[in-house]
C-alpha cells in the first residue's frame, strides 16, 4: 500500500509541476507582470512550492466544481423545472436519474483501467513506472476523489431538497462500489475477448442514448417506473453491490496485472499519443479535402515574399484561395450545427406543447443566461480557428511581416466567420420562437424580440471571441493541442458569466442590454489588441 501512495504522490507532482511550469511560461508573456518574472523562477524552489500549493487547490476546486455542475445541472435543475413540491417524489426521481446516469451510463462509458491519455503514456512509457503499480494508484485516487466530490455535491442537493444527508452519502458509496465493479467488468472483457469497450463508439453512443432516455423519461407524460430509486432502496441489492464492489476493489488493488491493458491503450500507434501519426492523419484529411475541392488550385505557397502578399489585396487573395480549397472543411461544422439547431427546435417545440399547462415563460426566463452556453456551442469558432491554423497559418507564422499585418487577415476572417454565425443565430432565434409562441399563445411579443436581440448579439460576440483569442494567444501546438492556461482562463470567463447570470437572475431585456454593451466594447478593443499582441504571440508554439 505504501508503494501505491508513493505512486499517487509522483502523479500529483508530475501534474503540479507541469501546470506550474506552464503558468510561469505564460505569465512571463503578460504585459505588466511578465517583466517581473525571470527565467530563474523555474529553479526557485520556494516560489514553485507556493505556486504548487495554488495548483493543487485549483485542481481540487475544478474537480468539485465539475461534480457540482453535474448534480445541479443534470439532476436538480430538471427536477425543479418539471415537478411540483413533493419531497418524496423528488427524492425518488433524483435517485432514479442518478442511478441511470452515474450508474448505468457511467459504468459503461468510463473505465480508468482502459482509458487512453497522456498521463498514462508519460508515466508508463517515459517515466518507466511499473504499469500495475501505476494503475492501482490511479484507481485508488480516482474513486477516493469520486466519493469525496460526489458526496459533497449530493449532500448540498440533499440540504436544498430537505433529504437525508446520510441517505445521500450511502447512495454515493453504493454507486462508487458499483463503478469499481464495472472497472473489473471492463478488464475482464478485455482479457477474455481482447476488446477495449470504451473505444467502441457505437456502444458508447447507444449506451448514452438509452441511459439518458431512461433517466429523463419520467419527466414526460409517458413516464416509466422509477426503477433506479427502487433498486437503491432494496436492502439486499445494496448489500450485494457493496460486497461485490468491495471484492472487486480488493482484486483490482491486490491480484490484478495491468501490463497488457496498459500496453494496449498506450501503444505508439495511438494517434492521441503519437505526434507523427496524428500529423499524418491530419495530412490525410487535408488531402481528402483537396479531392473534393478544386484540384487545380495550389494548396501551398512555396515562396512567400512580403512584396507579393503583404497588402490588403494580397491577403484577400490568400483568404479566397484558402476558402476555395478547404470549403468542405469550413462547411462541415456549419452544417452540423444547422442540423443540431433544427433538432433542438423540434424537441423544444414538442416539450412546450406537452408541458404547456405546467411551464410559464416567466419561469423559463429565469434561466435565460443558459442561452450563452447554448450559443457558445452552436456557433462556429474554435473549429474554424483550428482549420485556419493547420491548413493556412502554420507555415506562414514564421514570417515577421505576416504576423505584423495580422490586422488585415484578422478582419477578413472576422467578416467570414460573422457571416456564418449570423446565419446560425438567425436560425436559432427563429427556432426558439416556435416554443415561445406555443407557451404564450402568441401574446408575448416583447420577450420574443428580446430573445432575438440576445441571440444575434451572442452570435456577434462569439464570432469575435474565438478569433480574437486565437490571434492574441495562439494556443495551438503543431499537434493541435491547447496548452495555454491564459487561453483556458479567458475561455472559462464565459462559464463564470453564466454562473453570475444565473445567480443574479436578470430579465431578458437587462441581459440583452448588458451583452450588447459587452459586445460593443469587445468590438472596439479587438483591433488594438490584435495590433499589439499578435506580432509577438501569433506564432507556432
Amino acid at each position: 500500500m505504501q508503494r501505491i501512495f508513493s505512486t499517487i504522490s509522483r502523479m500529483w507532482q508530475l501534474q503540479v509541476i507541469t501546470l506550474v511550469n506552464r503558468l510561469i511560461y505564460f505569465m512571463q508573456r503578460l504585459p505588466v507582470v511578465g517583466i517581473l518574472i525571470r527565467d530563474q523562477t523555474y529553479a526557485a524552489f520556494r516560489t514553485k512550492r507556493i505556486l504548487g500549493a495554488v495548483a493543487v487547490i485549483l485542481m481540487f476546486g475544478a474537480g468539485l466544481l465539475e461534480s457540482l455542475l453535474y448534480f445541479w445541472g443534470m439532476l436538480a435543475l430538471p427536477v425543479l423545472l418539471w415537478t411540483e413540491d413533493h419531497s418524496t417524489d423528488r427524492l425518488a426521481l433524483l435517485l432514479h436519474m442518478y442511478f441511470c446516469i452515474s450508474g448505468l451510463m457511467g459504468g459503461i462509458t468510463s473505465a480508468k483501467v482502459l482509458e487512453s491519455n497522456k498521463m498514462k503514456y508519460t508515466a508508463t512509457r517515459l517515466m518507466r513506472i511499473v504499469p500495475t503499480r501505476f494503475m492501482r494508484a490511479v484507481l485508488l485516487h480516482r474513486y477516493t476523489t469520486f466519493i469525496l466530490y460526489q458526496g459533497i455535491s449530493f449532500s448540498l442537493v440533499s440540504v436544498y431538497f430537505n433529504f437525508s444527508i446520510v441517505h445521500a452519502l450511502l447512495v454515493v458509496g453504493i454507486i462508487t462500489l458499483w463503478r469499481v465493479l464495472c472497472e473489473l467488468f471492463h478488464l475482464a472483457v478485455f482479457q477474455r475477448m481482447g476488446i477495449v469497450l470504451v473505444q467502441k463508439t457505437w456502444v458508447m453512443s447507444l449506451t448514452m442514448f438509452i441511459a439518458l432516455t431512461l433517466a429523463y423519461l419520467p419527466l414526460t407524460p409517458w413516464g416509466i417506473p422509477l426503477f433506479g430509486a427502487r433498486i437503491l432502496d432494496q436492502g439486499w441489492i445494496m448489500t450485494l453491490i457493496m460486497l461485490s464492489g468491495a471484492v472487486a476493489g480488493y482484486v483490482l488493488l491486490k491480484h490484478t496485472d495491468y501490463s497488457a491493458a496498459v500496453r494496449a491503450v498506450t501503444n505508439c500507434a495511438d494517434p492521441l499519443l503519437n505526434t507523427e501519426i496524428m500529423l499524418a492523419d491530419l495530412q490525410q484529411r487535408m488531402i481528402q479535402s483537396k479531392d473534393k475541392d478544386q484540384s487545380e488550385i495550389s494548396s501551398s505557397i512555396p515562396y512567400v515574399s512580403e512584396q507579393s502578399i503583404s497588402s490588403p489585396k494580397g491577403y484577400k487573395q490568400i483568404h479566397q484561395l484558402f476558402v476555395t480549397r478547404h470549403v468542405h472543411l469550413l462547411r462541415a461544422p456549419f452544417r452540423r450545427r444547422l442540423i443540431a439547431i433544427l433538432i433542438i427546435g423540434l424537441v423544444f417545440s414538442l416539450l412546450a406543447f406537452i408541458f404547456n399547462d405546467h411551464i410559464s415563460l416567466d419561469y423559463i426566463a429565469r434561466f435565460s443566461p443558459l442561452l450563452i452556453l447554448v450559443m457558445l456551442n452552436l456557433t462556429v469558432g474554435s473549429q474554424i480557428c483550428k482549420v485556419l491554423f493547420f491548413h493556412c497559418d502554420r507555415p506562414l507564422m514564421r514570417y515577421a511581416f505576416y504576423r505584423k499585418h495580422s490586422k488585415m487577415h484578422f478582419l477578413l476572417r472576422f467578416k467570414s466567420l460573422l457571416s456564418m454565425n449570423l446565419q446560425l443565430g438567425l436560425l436559432s432565434a427563429a427556432v426558439m420562437s416556435v416554443p415561445i409562441l406555443i407557451l404564450t399563445e402568441g401574446r408575448n411579443s416583447g420577450s420574443l424580440l428580446a430573445i432575438w436581440i440576445l441571440i444575434i448579439t451572442l452570435a456577434v460576440f462569439f464570432s469575435l471571441h474565438h478569433l480574437l483569442l486565437y490571434y492574441v494567444f495562439q494556443p495551438y501546438t503543431t499537434e493541435l493541442e491547447t496548452n495555454n492556461p491564459l487561453f483556458t482562463i479567458a475561455n472559462s470567463l464565459t462559464s463564470l458569466g453564466i454562473v453570475i447570470g444565473m445567480f443574479l437572475g436578470p430579465t431578458l431585456w437587462v441581459l440583452s442590454a448588458a451583452l450588447i454593451v459587452l459586445t460593443v466594447g469587445y468590438l472596439f478593443s479587438a483591433i488594438p489588441l490584435v495590433s499589439k499582441y499578435a506580432p509577438n504571440h501569433f506564432r507556432v508554439k
